[in-house]
């Protein structure tokens, strides 16, 4: 487990907001005549607090290991989690951005007259309570915040309530950012003040939901299915939901360092001296590298390109799998597993570049339970995408503040919209969104990949936007596809597939959702795709089907849920697959 950060931004979200409202929203002394009504200036600044506490919060640590339960990474990818473990996060995120987000609601509500205020600050509270619930199930959501109210041991809602609560919210939030109001969105770090891309991100956020939904039958059957194929339908008519990059449901961060405000992988990777992010998962970097996927130089980034003597023992007790003797994927440069599926030969036939290139992406096999050694120099780090890091141009240590750490939290985008509406059609009788699944995979690969280059061009100028001639610009014993090849082939192999369609998808959605781990983690809990993630090598608990409750909650609250995360009968409403190992 990472430190946690607390961000401590409130002093410069201030200074912030008196630069970007006017003069009479700050000092204008008939602002809050009402006390009851706070003036739009507070509103805006703790909207600014909680989106910017709320986002780097998810986008840490719960993240990391959502991708660890996924293989993307290693962070918790044993799945063995106490009460302590997400104690800090928990009481965070109820404590700051969330009680400010109903501060918001309730202020916004009692004023009557700054809708699109209290419209964007209910999508936001939705997409957030979306992700406590997919991580921890039942919560306190209804008595939530009214500790002011005597409710000190607030009630764990059902999920399955919350879920049908959010859906009923986000109508509310629709209705309330269409209303006829002068009054602005302010403190808005997510779309600037846009009603029209809020409005795609509640429909969007909304069809997400019904997705997750859709399998949970009996007394958990929230009508998903029905309310799926409406939606869809709705759609169809008349575009609703996020189609184009423009309105991803993102949130950018700073390259400010003081206090720091820069992607929270990005200050693993390269605000200290060295890099201390976790390991990446080896099966994600030897497939990306067997598929020359383009995104690879993009995702990570080598810092070393000298293979590890093995005859000495301190360098073999640095390379992975030290201590096992079980591993898949191992050292890559000595590993023939490895070589055969990035070369197509065997390690005593590559060659040196080949060998050094390879030692760069130094991960680990799943729940590999060695030692950390010194290894933070040479293990692989974030690269530009999503974190704001470094293009892999070179191998070179990390660390020193290179990069401009203004990364991304995606949290809904067109592309994950696009995944959502295939899985419809493929699973759900009556679900038309209009396109083929081909034209739709297609362009959300294609909406991901700009994305991804875009970023990574922006973060680092020495990625060359020039794909086509990147074999003449870095020196890299390997040969990407360019993207519009990558993309077509994979759409061609979609149609010739003769397997479930779904696991063809989800396993592009696991490389492509790379940077939000809780989109890989729900849907592998609702599906069990993509089924071919490699088995861990211990298993101390079977899979997390949910994360524990932090310990403070259970210690004072008698109303905590006192239950096993990892026992099939504790599953979430609507995760049907109760998956073990």
């Amino acid at each position: 487990m990472k430190k946690f950060r607390n961000k401590g931004v409130v002093l410069f979200l201030s200074i912030l907001m008196v630069f970007s409202v006017s003069s009479c929203d700050i000092f204008d002394l008939d602002v809050n005549t009402d006390p009851n009504n706070p003036s739009q200036a507070s509103l805006n600044l703790l909207f600014s607090n909680a989106i910017l506490n709320a986002s780097s919060t998810f986008a840490a640590d719960l993240n990391d290991s959502a991708m660890g339960f996924m293989s993307l990474t290693t962070s918790s990818d044993d799945h063995n989690m106490t009460y302590s473990t997400w104690n800090t996060q928990w009481n965070y995120l109820y404590e700051n951005p969330l009680t400010d987000l109903d501060r918001i609601i309730v202020a916004a509500k009692e004023a009557g007259n700054v809708p699109k205020q209290l419209g964007a600050a209910q999508v936001m509270k939705c997409y957030y309570f979306t992700l406590m619930v997919d991580l921890w199930g039942d919560v306190p959501y209804s008595e939530a915040f009214q500790g002011d109210q005597g409710v000190k041991t607030p009630v764990f809602d059902k999920s399955k309530d919350i879920y049908a609560n959010l859906l009923a919210t986000l109508d509310e939030a629709i209705a309330n950012l269409s209303a006829t109001s002068s009054a602005a969105i302010g403190g808005d770090l997510i779309y600037n003040g846009n009603v029209t891309r809020w409005i795609k991100a509640a429909n969007s956020l909304k069809l997400k939901l019904l997705v997750q939904s859709r399998l949970a039958t009996g007394a958990n059957d929230i009508g998903a299915k029905d309310q799926l194929v409406a939606l869809i339908a709705a759609h169809k008519a008349k575009p609703i939901f996020i189609t184009s990059p423009a309105d991803d449901f993102l949130f950018r961060f700073a390259k400010t360092q003081n206090p720091d405000n820069r992607h929270p992988a990005y200050q693993d990777g390269y605000a200290g001296g060295e890099a201390a992010y976790t390991y990446f998962g080896s099966k994600f970097m030897a497939e990306m590298l067997a598929n020359r996927d383009p995104r690879t130089p993009f995702y990570f980034k080598r810092q070393t390109d000298k293979v590890l003597n093995l005859e000495d023992p301190a360098q073999k007790q640095t390379a992975p799998c030290s201590q096992r003797d079980d591993c898949v994927y191992g050292y890559f440069p000595i590993s023939n597993y490895v070589s055969n599926l990035v070369f197509q030969k065997p390690v005593g036939d590559l060659s040196a570049d080949e060998k050094d290139y390879l030692a760069g992406f130094f991960g680990r096999d799943r729940a590999d339970p060695s030692g950390v050694p010194n290894d933070n120099a040479i293990r692989t780090t974030v690269g530009a995408y999503p974190a704001g890091g470094l293009f892999d141009d070179e191998a070179e240590a990390g660390g020193n503040n290179q990069g401009s750490g203004d990364g991304i939290f995606p949290m809904i985008t067109s592309w994950m919209v696009k995944f959502y509406l295939i899985e419809a059609q493929l699973t759900v009788t009556g679900a038309d969104a209009g396109q083929s699944n081909e034209d739709l995979l297609k362009s959300a690969l294609t909406d991901q990949f700009a994305r991804v280059i875009s970023l990574g061009s922006a973060a680092d100028p020495d990625a060359s936007p020039e794909l086509a001639k990147w074999g003449e610009i870095y020196d890299w014993p390997i040969e990407y596809t360019l993207p519009e090849d990558y993309i077509e082939d994979v759409v061609s192999d979609y149609t010739a597939f003769t397997g479930n369609k779904l696991q063809f998808v989800l396993k592009q959605a696991w490389f492509a959702n790379y940077g939000n781990g809780f989109e890989i983690y729900t849907a592998f809990r609702r599906t069990g795709f993509p089924g071919d993630l490699q088995e861990p090598l211990q298993i101390p608990r079977q899979f997390a089907l949910r994360i524990p409750y932090g310990q403070s909650e259970v210690n004072l609250n008698p109303n905590t849920p006192v239950l096993n995360y990892d026992a099939p009968e504790n599953a979430l409403f609507w995760d049907v697959l109760h998956y073990q190992f």
